[in-house]
């Protein structure tokens, strides 16, 4: 092994509930452990397996809620395994993976990647290599990296980074990152160039991290120094209760508004363009396949006629559908999702509903 893979531990956030992807993602089966593509791995397996070239199975780690024990072990047996004790957003399962890297040793500072479990890429090579940069960029500086997609075309339902002063060939020092935009102003985006999607993927080195939570996140840090402790004494990263009761009272806030849009030591990779989809949506799963002359995408036992731009994927009973336009129709069997694909992002407003009314077994 190199002393490249030595110092470097991949960090799969796995917590994540799917509920944009109902009535196929369910509590007892999120979204990272379907298959989504025409094969039959499943989006965490698909992660975990494109990074097992750059780092090694053993340097391998995946943060997941208890609930989904069984199926990481199923689906990655060979990850390390974080129990997050609850669901407190990114921040929080970030930190917490990165004082469980520093178990063991005192002057340990590993280099962590840090990735979405349920992301499509079609280029491994090309991401790898972009992860390397971001790798090396975070080893040789106190830097928190990101990696940057270049935008295809004026995405509305992406985060967005503006680049600033080169730092290396493909590193950029970040200028700003913006929040979801209008479509005016993601045209402007894609026109004034320099700016990139956010994909959600990160490198850093463990105490760096740590240093942006004590500046940007303090009460979060000094509850994570105690779980350190923790875990030292452990002499293991095994949540227990006092850990748990640590971590219930963290902020429920994402890495990107807690740390990276107010810390000055962030970098961007200018990645070449790796075929990435972050399955945000129903509309963006459909991305990943070739539609036909109108824009219908089907899969399954379906007839769609004189219909435009729709999405049908069947679960076994025939689907017909006839005179539509842009519409999204999802059966999983005991389930039936019908809505426009401009308002695809609201479907998670149908598994609160379902919540509220108590009917659990669909959600």
């Amino acid at each position: 092994m190199t002393a490249a893979k030595q110092d470097t531990r991949v960090v799969i956030l796995a917590g994540g509930s799917g509920s944009r992807f109902w009535p196929l993602s369910r509590t007892n089966m999120p979204k990272q452990f379907l298959s989504m593509g025409e094969s039959s791995e499943s989006l965490i397996q698909a992660t975990a397996r494109r990074m097992v070239p750059l780092v090694g199975e053993q340097s391998i780690t995946v943060v997941a809620n208890g609930g989904l024990k069984a199926l990481v072990r199923q689906h990655v047996p060979f990850a390390e395994l974080i129990i997050e004790p609850e669901a407190r957003n990114t921040a929080a399962c970030i930190g917490l993976a990165a004082v469980a890297s520093l178990v063991g040793a005192d002057d340990a500072d590993p280099v962590l990647v840090i990735l979405p479990a349920d992301h499509a890429v079609s280029d491994e090579v090309i991401l790898r290599k972009a992860i390397a940069q971001g790798v090396e960029a975070a080893r040789s500086k106190d830097v928190l990296v990101t990696i940057g997609i270049p935008p295809t075309h004026p995405h509305t339902g992406y985060g967005y980074i503006k680049r600033g002063k080169r730092l290396t060939d493909r590193a950029y020092h970040v200028d700003r990152f913006y929040e979801k935009p209008s479509l005016e102003r993601a045209e402007k985006y894609l026109e004034q160039g320099g700016y990139y999607w956010n994909s959600g993927m990160f490198v850093w080195r463990a105490r760096v991290i740590l240093e942006a939570f004590r500046e940007h996140l303090p009460e979060m840090h000094a509850g994570l120094m105690q779980i350190a402790e923790r875990f030292k004494r452990a002499r293991a990263a095994m949540p227990d209760r006092e850990v748990g009761e640590i971590f219930s009272k963290f902020e429920s806030i994402s890495i990107d508004f807690g740390v990276l849009e107010h810390a000055r030591n962030c970098v961007v990779i200018d990645s070449e363009p790796f075929g990435w989809n972050d399955v945000g949506s129903w509309d963006q799963w459909a991305e990943s396949f070739k539609a036909d002359e109108l824009g219908n995408l089907v899969r399954g036992d379906a007839v769609v006629i004189d219909s435009k731009g729709c999405v049908v994927r069947s679960a076994g009973r025939l689907i017909a559908a006839v005179g539509l336009k842009d519409v999204v129709i999802i059966d999983s069997g005991d389930a039936l999702l019908v809505v426009a694909r401009e308002h695809v992002q609201d479907v998670r407003k149908v598994v609160s509903e379902l919540k509220e009314k108590g009917r659990t077994e669909l959600v």
